[in-house]
């Protein structure tokens, strides 16, 4: 029979352990609340302390998404704060490695792919994370597929970029990054100086009609293109179409009035003036470059 004393010694041990489970949370709140006050040094060592004592081992479904928390306060810290990128990169890998195949994991491969292209300008690493994603079977999967494009575009890799943007209208017809990536195509198109074949991915793009602010770049593109032809009436054709519907109408206006002094200088100029005529520095005008 247990006496009085060892009961209530019992007792105190027993509610100190669910105090301390308890305040596994509080003490997640006690962190962010460091870093709301701009205190991000002081929080990250928080959520450190906090992570060390949860350790890596499997936790009740409560405390693991508390862990995961954590990992991603202290992974956004470390990136967008404190710009220790690869202290960023280990704290998301720890969740891909402790919740994989979750949104959680997903988001985080999708960080240190952000991280590989914008900080380290890595874009081959950022593939990796990114197509990781895409092959699965996700609601995101097509977003990274995307992200997949545009990265083969800043390496250059024309025909890559090409054959995975064909990859992600196969998969997702109906999805509107369908449209990014035939836009993409066109772009990579134009890029390696195949205005051809450019022209006719952009006129695809329209034939899908997309939503206004694509097409409107697509009508931009084709407008650019021609102009670089020598095609002025056309170019400026494009350009009006283009204009009420796209999202930065002062850049177009400034093309149309480019491409209209152009054309006056072309039928002004003298035989031999040709280069004058076609003001070759033009030719850098705003581009339809992909966002990153």
């Amino acid at each position: 029979m247990t006496s009085p004393r060892k009961g209530a010694r019992w007792a105190a041990m027993l509610l100190a352990l669910l105090a301390a489970c308890g305040s596994l949370e509080r003490r997640l709140e006690d962190a962010n609340a460091l870093r709301h006050a701009g205190k991000p040094r002081e929080a990250l060592a928080s959520y450190r302390r906090l992570l060390a004592e949860m350790g890596d081992a499997p936790l009740s479904d409560a405390d693991a998404r508390l862990r995961v928390k954590a990992l991603q306060y202290a992974a956004e810290i470390s990136y967008l704060e404190l710009g220790d990128y690869p202290g960023a990169i280990a704290y998301y890998r720890r969740i891909v490695s402790l919740q994989p195949a979750t949104a959680e994991a997903f988001e985080a491969r999708g960080a240190i792919g952000d991280i590989y292209r914008e900080r380290f300008n890595d874009p081959l690493a950022a593939i990796a994370q990114y197509a990781d994603v895409a092959a699965r079977d996700a609601p995101i999967a097509a977003g990274f597929q995307l992200k997949v494009v545009r990265a083969w575009l800043e390496l250059k890799n024309f025909a890559q970029a090409r054959t995975d943007a064909r990859a992600l209208r196969e998969r997702w017809p109906a999805a509107p990054e369908a449209d990014e990536a035939q836009l993409l195509t066109a772009q990579a198109w134009a890029m390696e100086g195949r205005a051809e074949e450019a022209l006719g991915a952009f006129r695809a793009l329209v034939e899908r009609h997309p939503k206004p602010e694509l097409e409107a770049r697509a009508l931009e593109g084709q407008a650019l293109l021609y102009a670089q032809a020598g095609r002025f009436d056309r170019a400026l054709e494009l350009y009006a179409q283009a204009l009420p519907i796209h999202a930065n109408p002062e850049a177009i206006r400034t093309n149309i009035e480019a491409v209209s002094r152009r054309r006056e200088a072309a039928k002004t100029a003298k035989p031999g003036d040709r280069i004058e005529a076609f003001d070759y520095g033009l030719r850098r005008a705003p581009t339809q470059e992909p966002r990153p």
